[in-house]
């Protein structure tokens, strides 16, 4: 690191502000800066803090010194007896940590080029980790090129540290030696660690996508609930269906999210608490939570309860059918029922695709073409039923009233739910459709729980669960149907492979195992959310085990599961998974042969993998 001038130049600068002919451009502009600063001629040393204020600044420091903890420990090592020393330092300058070489960090003490020194441009003039940063850009400083006469026993080069995501400087690496030392190669290797501490904080960045993502599928959201993820910096991560239909409710646009993140980012550099706090102020109707891990805020789920009736997308009833046999049987026995205009009632539990089922029976049943109504029963009062601007739910008199005159489909959503003071009006009113319908009414019940136990509970009038339930229908559990798990994620990844113009996902045979093995406490639903969030943070589109949310990834343990049965069912699925399907490897893991492992697999429906 050959200096461009002598000493006798700088001489000249300071007394007569001479300019030294061979002096690089760089050196002289931050000269003049150092020179137009008050106080700086005379330090012999950086300003330093006290050890409580460093500990402060290393914590909002954490996730640069985090990223860069792997790189600067290999350098230091590398640079341990070899006269140099290494410095991570804050975007303001403030030294973070150093490592290298023990004798030079002790010589460093002497000018405060330690952790807690301030090497910023303004704090003690020209240095290679000030002009780096005040730059932008990597900066070799040698010798008699400092501004301060007792830094000039030291060469230096740094490079700054940018955010992948954002592009902003977040602070600098660099690297330092006595000037009598022969300091080789120190510019290349600044730039090496500035790129590796980057490329370390896109994995971060990426890891820490993969943690909101499984923090919002384990949320379990309200019927109903638009939602929308931020990641630290207010980028879309996630948005559900119809997240933009809830913001037009609400008088949003894109355009104010993301102001509110600029603001929060430019004021709070990627700390999302800020951003929490503007969008609590400027979106009352919200929900606005702080999503961390381990302390260290991440993101924002952001959340509305959409309008009802719930915007649903179609699906073609034969798409279900194709799923699997006994969802092929259902729909051929629904269809019937409709067919011949029997009040029926869809039983199962919530997120098992009850209502799905009912639009897709509406759009290939005889009264396709004309209007099919949702209302949520557990919303429904007496001034709501008997029509007008008074009730609670958008005058559901008044859809009767439609109905009654055009015909069509009325889907009642858990009528259980319906307020014990109205169940005698809306059995009443139902009765009024049924006789007064100019056109063919089809009504279709939703419920996730069995009303004949309500009704024996007492909590259900009888002549309301009479009037719905002329045929009853359960949807299995997805659990139950664990082989139409393939069909189901294949349908899902075209669905949204096709919203976002993208190809479809595919599942490693370790991934679709893990898949097999999970309990979907939320069914249909779950899946459906897991599969378009998958779609949405996916870059190869071939997911494996390693990309699924942490509860899936580990996979069903033993103990968990209600029967023996249930229990060798996991562990032979959870050793299939662990093994790449490599079925000599499997049966060595669970002590058995390879052909009583293959009678085991063909007993629980798995497919074989690999024999090797």
């Amino acid at each position: 690191m050959a200096e461009s001038i002598q000493k006798a130049d700088w001489e000249r600068f300071r007394a007569l502000g001479s300019v030294p002919p061979s002096i690089r451009e760089i050196v002289l502009r931050s000269w003049v800066r150092s020179r137009d600063s008050v106080g700086l001629e005379g330090l012999k040393r950086a300003p330093s803090v006290a050890d409580e204020e460093l500990r402060s600044i290393r914590s909002r420091n954490a996730r640069l010194r985090q990223a860069a903890r792997d790189a600067v420990g290999r350098t230091g090592y590398m640079l341990d007896g070899a006269g140099a020393m290494l410095l991570l330092c804050d975007r303001a300058g403030m030294v973070l940590d150093a490592t290298g070489d023990a004798r030079v960090r002790a010589r460093g003490e002497e000018n405060h080029l330690h952790p807690g020194g301030r090497w910023d441009h303004g704090a003690i003039g020209t240095n290679a980790i000030g002009t780096a940063l005040h730059l932008g850009k990597p900066v070799s400083i040698a010798g008699v090129e400092h501004f301060c006469e007792e830094i000039q026993r030291w060469s230096c080069a740094a490079a700054p540290v940018r955010d992948p995501i954002t592009g902003r400087i977040l602070g600098a690496v660099d690297i330092s030696a006595p000037s009598d030392e022969t300091l080789r190669q120190g510019a290349a290797l600044s730039v090496s660690l500035a790129m590796q501490i980057e490329e370390a904080l896109r994995r971060l960045g990426l890891q820490e996508h993969r943690i909101l993502v499984d923090r919002l599928l384990s949320r379990r959201g309200r019927s109903g609930e638009e939602m929308l993820l931020l990641d630290r910096y207010g980028n879309r991560i996630w948005t559900s269906e119809n997240f933009s239909r809830a913001e037009e409710r609400l008088g949003l646009g894109q355009r104010v999210l993301e102001d509110l993140a600029g603001q929060a980012d430019h004021d709070n550099d990627g700390d999302p608490r800020a951003l929490v706090g503007l969008m609590r102020a400027a979106l009352p109707d919200a929900e606005v939570d702080l999503i961390s891990e381990r302390g260290e805020p991440l993101g924002v789920i952001l959340s509305f309860v959409a309008a009802r009736p719930r915007a649903v997308a179609q699906t073609d009833l034969a798409a279900i059918s194709a799923t699997g046999p006994a969802l092929a049987a259902i729909c051929a026995e629904a269809a019937e029922l409709v067919r011949a205009g029997v009040s029926l009632l869809i039983e199962g539990p919530a997120g098992s695709g009850k209502e799905t089922l009912a639009r897709a029976l509406h759009g290939a049943g005889p009264l396709a073409q004309l209007p099919l109504e949702v209302v949520d029963c557990s919303l429904l009062d007496a001034d709501g039923l008997r029509g007008g601007p008074g009730g609670t739910t958008g005058a559901v008199g008044d859809i009767l009233a439609r109905l009654a005159e055009t015909g069509g489909t009325l889907v009642l959503d858990e009528p259980a739910e319906t307020p014990a003071a109205v169940q005698a009006l809306l059995a009443q009113a139902l009765a009024h459709l049924r006789r007064a319908a100019g056109a063919p009414v089809q009504f279709i019940s939703l419920s996730s729980v069995a009303l004949a136990e309500r009704l024996a509970a007492g909590a259900l009038r009888a002549d309301l669960h009479f009037r719905l339930s002329g045929a009853i229908l359960r949807l299995p559990a997805l659990a139950e149907r664990r082989g139409d798990l393939g069909q189901l994620t294949r349908r899902f990844s075209t669905v949204y492979s096709d919203r976002r113009k993208g190809s479809a996902l595919r599942f490693t045979p370790g991934a679709m195992l893990r898949l097999q093995t999970h309990d979907w406490p939320g069914n249909l639903r779950e899946l459906r959310n897991l599969i378009e969030a998958l779609s949405a943070t996916s870059f190869s589109r071939l997911i494996d085990v390693k990309d699924l949310p942490q509860a899936l990834a580990q996979g069903q343990r033993p103990g968990r599961e209600d029967t023996l049965r249930d229990r060798e069912r996991a562990e032979i699925l959870n050793a299939v998974a662990e093994c790449g399907g490599k079925m000599t490897e499997v049966a060595r893991r669970l002590g058995i042969s390879r052909s009583t492992l293959y009678l085991k697999l063909e007993q629980y429906g798995v497919p074989r993998g690999r024999r090797g």
